[in-house]
């Protein structure tokens, strides 16, 4: 296929590595982790946050998803792990019930596959959760690399899941492409050196896009391929 217009432009051809967020990026996971929260939240004596609220909350990890829950509760913080807990026992045994893939997910890796394009998975997502999810879809097999938020000793926005990646084929950091949905996408990108686009419909943590300064700013994944 041609090169797409960004790539080209970026690139001069196509990406020698693209990096991918998962939550609010391929798909939209609020929904159970939010019935995971609230699980805790309830066993802990505290109110239910709903899944919009949680929505604000999603981007930093899973630890710092419970802090944020904990003092939203009113809860103390010495039930932190107790909270952690319950929580991954519940999101482990419904990680898939309500998380539904965003549009053209699909269409964008195999374009990638076509095209010769490495793909790595890089979420601050708990990496237990990763390839059930994965798997779930259908999407394991166009990644050669799947990153958890606890997979090395830094996560995102640290630039060294990403170069973790592209130094072990030697990519050059300029050459490479991060896409994710949040400052932490943009900021592990701008550490990494790599290119960054960014979606308008992930979880933004209360961060305008628009004044980051990213390469791209899409509200469909399809935007990359035009």
């Amino acid at each position: 296929m041609k090169t797409p217009r960004h790539f080209s432009t970026w690139f001069e051809g196509w990406p020698e590595l693209v990096c991918l967020d998962l939550d609010g990026t391929l798909v939209d996971s609020v929904p159970d982790i939010a019935v995971a929260v609230d699980a805790f939240l309830v066993e802990l004596g505290a109110p239910l946050a709903g899944e919009e609220r949680v929505r604000t909350w999603i981007g930093f990890g899973a630890s710092k998803l419970i802090d944020q829950a904990l003092a939203w509760g009113n809860l103390d913080t010495g039930l932190h792990d107790e909270a952690y807990r319950i929580f991954l026992l519940h999101y482990r045994a419904h990680s898939t019930d309500k998380t539904t893939l965003y549009p053209n997910v699909k269409a964008l890796l195999k374009a990638f596959k076509h095209n010769g394009v490495p793909v790595a998975l890089i979420t601050n997502k708990p990496s237990v959760f990763v390839k059930p999810i994965l798997d779930h879809f259908e999407l394991t097999e166009h990644f050669g690399w799947l990153l958890g938020g606890d997979t090395l000793e830094e996560k995102k926005p640290s630039a060294l899941p990403l170069l973790h990646c592209s130094e072990s084929i030697e990519a050059l950091p300029e050459k490479c492409l991060m896409i994710g949905d949040s400052i932490t996408d943009f900021n592990a990108a701008k550490n990494a050196g790599f290119k960054c686009a960014l979606v308008t419909y992930g979880y933004h943590q209360g961060v305008d896009l628009a004044s980051l300064g990213a390469d791209a700013l899409m509200d469909d994944l399809a935007e990359l391929l035009v």
